[in-house]
């Protein structure tokens, strides 16, 4: 299944689209694609930034398939070694999540709209709650926020999403990669969102494509970081924070 990247008023469409499967995504410089992240590194667990590199998740308990595969630099998404499919599991039994949310979208003046629930038809997914918000902190840029939880209401992934030139972009992204799930380490997500971004710039610059970075993986969690854009589409850059099981 093609998934769309998170494009300026399609929070929704990406909200959804991270409980699916990933099967291939455009990597043309205006393509629709899903979310990536961060600077070349190598594979890591626990707090430390980790290098794995992106795809689309979906829901399981156990270990997520596909991840190992991931690219250790940024790459475009339909290079090889980029996870055809791969599976959201929840961050952590009983995590919500809410607190985090409601300080994030409070302080960056988000209004998340109310959960909703999404029943795949397309595979064996199971049902899950959504809700998705948007700010315009000046003429022409967004910052968004969309979530996806468990039918039980564990949070199961995070997307922030805000255009290139919006005031304080930086400093929203890396509100959002301080999600404070069981296990994480919210300074070290930090410091390699900064280290990552560079290098996802980089190669988008090069590329002229959809980038997406590495994983940093911190406990039950995985993060990436996806730059695209082209077109009527704005340069955006797309962060997720998901459960990537044990």
């Amino acid at each position: 299944m093609r998934i769309p990247a998170a494009r300026p008023r399609q929070l929704a469409v990406v909200a959804l689209a991270l409980i699916l499967p990933l099967a291939g995504c455009s990597s043309s410089h205006d393509s629709t694609s899903s979310a990536g992240t961060a600077t070349s590194a190598t594979p890591a667990t626990g707090g430390s930034p980790s290098a794995a590199a992106s795809a689309e998740p979906s829901a399981q308990a156990s270990a997520t398939p596909g991840l190992t595969t991931w690219p250790t630099r940024p790459t475009t998404v339909d290079e090889s070694g980029v996870p055809k499919v791969v599976h959201f599991a929840v961050l952590s039994q009983s995590y919500t999540g809410t607190a985090f949310v409601d300080a994030l979208t409070r302080q960056w003046h988000i209004t998340l709209g109310a959960r909703k629930k999404f029943d795949s038809t397309q595979d064996d997914s199971p049902a899950v709650w959504h809700a998705e918000g948007t700010e315009h902190p000046s003429g022409g840029t967004e910052l968004g926020v969309a979530v996806v939880w468990d039918k039980s209401g564990e949070l199961k992934a995070l997307t922030c999403t805000a255009t290139a030139k919006a005031p304080d972009r930086a400093a929203f992204l890396r509100a959002c990669v301080r999600l404070d799930h069981p296990g994480s380490d919210p300074a070290a997500a930090a410091r390699w969102l900064d280290g990552v971004t560079t290098s996802v710039d980089r190669t988008y610059r090069e590329a002229g494509l959809t980038v997406t970075s590495p994983l940093y993986r911190a406990g039950p969690a995985a993060t990436y970081l996806r730059e695209y854009g082209g077109g009527p589409t704005p340069t955006t850059y797309q962060l997720t924070v998901f459960g990537a099981g044990s």
